[in-house]
């Protein structure tokens, strides 16, 4: 009798199957981390512009009035492109930031996200503090 070469088919369906598994459970986990990945490149972005609003504000007598040419720096979008960041106030004692999602990159859940010179705002109608800590 020849001995068996290669493997049965119910074999390979097994494998399929453990695959897919495993396929199920791995790639809900890994949209969650690519979403939380996005999110800290407008965190990230945002603190960059508060940092260069009190860089601007120490050598003038307000703070800019937009995101696109504070200090020679355009903020206007985040590092990695994700969101527009965009000024929604400005004035001589306090400014406000926000950052919103572009849209094939969309976070219904925590967009868009609002800083003012204090920090990170919860505000109604933006970002809560569970999405700032995510």
């Amino acid at each position: 009798m020849k001995p068996q070469q290669g493997f049965s088919l119910i074999e390979l369906m097994i494998v399929v199957g453990v695959i897919g598994i495993l396929a199920a459970v791995a790639y809900p986990a890994y949209q969650d981390y690519v979403i939380r990945a996005k999110r800290g490149d407008a965190m990230n972005a945002l603190a960059s512009l508060r940092i260069a609003q009190e860089k601007y504000r120490a050598n003038n007598s307000s703070f800019a009035g937009g995101a696109s040419n504070i200090n020679g720096v355009d903020y206007s979008e985040s590092p990695d492109g994700y969101w527009t960041i965009e000024m929604v106030s400005a004035g001589s004692s306090d400014f406000a930031a926000k950052a919103t999602n572009k849209s094939p990159h969309t976070d219904g859940e925590c967009s868009p996200f609002l800083v003012d010179r204090n920090g990170a705002s919860y505000a109604t109608g933006f970002a809560s503090a569970d999405c700032w800590e995510r």
